[in-house]
């Protein structure tokens, strides 16, 4: 049946008049300078800078002539801000009378997603509950046969699948939602914590302390959730494997040894006896509105059937603790895929299509996919009526490659057209090579397919043209390790965009195959998202 769909595809697409336009390398670089400017400062949602992108892709769009969808290219997102004072508010581990305040920063992040002007918690026993994980699936439940309600959940990063590579467990090297830091937080709050400490390490993380330094000081953005927040822990926190390693010796345990335990399903939580946690954090509550920005190509046969292409807009803003550079222009993240974005848009909006196209920019991704999950649970079009999408997201500029990576490679019939598409310029698919980084459940795609809809997220790839893997993989190491969500992420003239030129002109033939057609891809057998898909399809 797969062979049958890929022959298909390829006859339908050979014999597809092409658009004559093309994917211009030169507005790639235009849209990326200006969105990656100090003027449009960060582009945090809420500020001026994010007031100025939305403004900005609103008459982007309107130039090229596609229409708001249901009236309005702004959907609203109602969100909550918490900014801790630092000065009023404090973290403490406490051994025999003797507290150790953390330093925030360098020691310690901390935070509260309850919309409250301060939460405090007093002298709350710590216990290492492993990965903090519960999955019935795997047998696996951290928590068991412990009542942690008012406790500290002190725990590791990531599942254990990322050590032992085993793939049957927790899907061996591939990160899985379970090692994520937003699971973890939302686990311990139901098993009723009143605190999480999360222990970095920098390889199962994906990302150095520092990254985890800039992403969680200073404001924190959720969606203004109708409980207010009451549902999630009262402190949720960062420490660095330092601060781990001294708060496991003051309480005479070994983590090195507790870390392998860990990795077997049979761990049992252990109590960090003697230590207690106490905190107060005092807060700047806030509440805006910002928003989606959209535009439609209606189609001329199909209007209701939606081809989704989508982008989050913002970044982390302006630092205002910091000194010297303190803005986070996020060239990279996500000026690229924004850029992309309009630029397919730009490409489509002369072009007569069955289906209509959509386009979606997101606001608070850096927050936790927040716009996208606005979006998915209060859809301007059914999302039965989506029939597949396409993300983009933080697009590095490392010039023409050979290979194009697919991030969740496995998942879905989408990448069968994109095979047939890049068989026909000499390229080829390599499934994610760092998925241990959970790539595929750290951008708005993810909103998207827990709902059932199919979406790609394709990047251009390692293998250069020049210089082949190895230097591509330098290349992607280095931003990782010296620009990702640091203020030092920004537009360089000299960027070579020829390969995500390419890798646009690529999606834009999927497009079209999808657009003109009656295909609708769907989930491969035994993902996890094809049930939801086939359920919401027949309603």
């Amino acid at each position: 049946m797969k062979l049958l769909f890929l022959i298909l595809i390829s006859l339908f697409i050979q014999g597809c008049d092409q658009p004559a336009n093309e994917i211009k390398e030169a507005n790639l670089h235009k849209h990326i300078k200006i969105l990656a400017s100090d003027e449009f400062e960060g582009r945090s949602p809420g500020s001026q800078g994010g007031e100025k992108t939305k403004l900005y892709l609103k008459n982007e769009f309107q130039k090229m002539g596609l229409p708001s969808i249901k009236g309005d290219y702004y959907l609203e997102v109602p969100l909550s801000k918490m900014t801790v004072n630092l000065d009023s508010s404090f973290l403490s581990i406490t051994k025999n009378d003797q507290p150790r305040i953390l330093k925030p920063g360098s020691e310690s992040v901390y935070w509260t997603k309850r919309v409250v002007e301060g939460v405090s918690v007093r002298s709350s026993e710590l216990v290492f509950v492993g990965y903090g994980i519960v999955a019935p699936e795997y047998g696996w439940n951290d928590y068991k046969n412990l009542d942690v309600k008012g406790k500290t959940a002190v725990m590791l990063i990531n599942d254990p699948g990322f050590w032992t590579e085993d793939p049957k467990l927790f899907n061996g090297k591939s990160m899985t939602y379970y090692g994520r830091w937003t699971y973890k937080f939302e686990e311990a709050a139901r098993q009723g914590a009143e605190a999480v400490l999360i222990i970095h390490d920098t390889a199962p993380a994906a990302y150095p302390w520092q990254v985890v330094e800039t992403s969680w000081s200073g404001k924190q953005i959720d969606l203004k959730r109708e409980d207010m927040g009451k549902s999630r822990i009262k402190v949720e926190a960062w420490i660095t494997s330092e601060v781990a390693e001294d708060l496991f010796s003051d309480a005479n345990l070994d983590l090195n040894a507790l870390k392998q335990n860990a990795l077997k399903a049979d761990f049992q939580s252990v109590e960090m006896t003697g230590l207690t946690l106490d905190a107060a954090l005092i807060n700047k509550v806030e509440f805006s509105i910002s928003h989606n920005v959209a535009a439609v190509k209606n189609g001329y046969k199909k209007p209701n059937e939606y081809i989704l292409m989508m982008a989050h807009w913002d970044h982390l803003g302006i630092k205002e603790e910091e000194s010297g550079d303190n803005i986070y222009n996020g060239a990279v993240d996500n000026a690229s895929g924004t850029a992309g974005l309009l630029e397919l848009a730009n490409y489509f909006s002369t072009v007569e299509l069955e289906r209509s196209l959509l386009f979606l920019a997101v606001t608070a991704e850096e927050s936790g996919l927040l716009g996208s999950e606005y979006f998915a649970e209060y859809p301007p079009v059914k999302l039965s009526n989506i029939v597949a999408g396409y993300n983009f997201d933080a697009v590095l500029p490392v010039g023409k490659t050979k290979d194009v990576i697919v991030v969740g490679h496995g998942a879905s019939e989408l990448e069968d057209i994109l095979k047939v598409e890049l068989d026909k310029v000499g390229k080829y698919i390599i499934p994610d090579p760092l998925p241990e980084k959970g790539f595929f459940y750290r951008s708005d795609h993810i909103s998207l397919a827990k709902k059932g809809v199919p979406v790609l997220y394709a990047d251009g790839g390692f293998d250069k043209v020049d210089g082949g893997m190895e230097a591509g993989r330098v290349f992607a190491d280095e931003y990782t390790a010296k620009h990702y969500h640091q203020a030092s992420d920004e537009y360089d003239p000299n960027w070579d965009l020829s390969g995500f030129a390419d890798q646009l002109t690529i999606t834009a033939n999927m497009v079209k195959y999808l657009a003109d057609s009656d295909t609708w891809p769907k989930w491969y057998e035994g993902n996890e998202f094809k049930r939801i898909r086939e359920e919401s399809r027949n309603q």
